[in-house]
């Protein structure tokens, strides 16, 4: 285990129930760790049914580049992208993702790729 990550989950919780508005049953963030760039997509799903995004905050975001420093201070394998998912009633599941990763952990930008999953998240949360 590493120390001090307890606390990063609960920031990034924190976080995803600041930045929604409305009721909601389940939410999740994404970040994506590129050499020079990170990307975070948030979307949840309304009480009332339907698929939202949100706006991800500065401490959350914060949060998330922290992860992956103690990673790499703790001498674990540094991951790429991560999945931070968030039940209403509080409890969440973490996923650290190391497909297409250069050596330094980095998701390498594949510009087809990215086209696709903005293209496939757009249509899942598009009335």
């Amino acid at each position: 285990m590493i120390e001090g990550i307890e606390g990063l989950y609960q920031q990034i919780a924190d976080s995803i129930v600041e930045a929604i508005h409305e009721p909601w049953s389940v939410a999740k963030v994404e970040a994506i760790f590129y050499p020079d760039s990170i990307t975070f997509e948030a979307e949840y799903v309304r009480q009332a049914g339907g698929l939202a995004s949100f706006a991800t905050t500065l401490g959350g975001d914060r949060a998330f580049r922290e992860l992956r420093k103690k990673f790499k201070e703790a001498g674990q394998p540094v991951w790429g992208q991560a999945c931070f998912e968030l039940r209403a009633d509080g409890s969440f599941d973490m996923k650290w993702g190391y497909d297409n990763c250069d050596d330094n952990g980095d998701t390498i930008f594949d510009e087809v790729e990215w086209s696709r999953r903005h293209d496939e998240r757009h249509k899942r949360i598009a009335p």
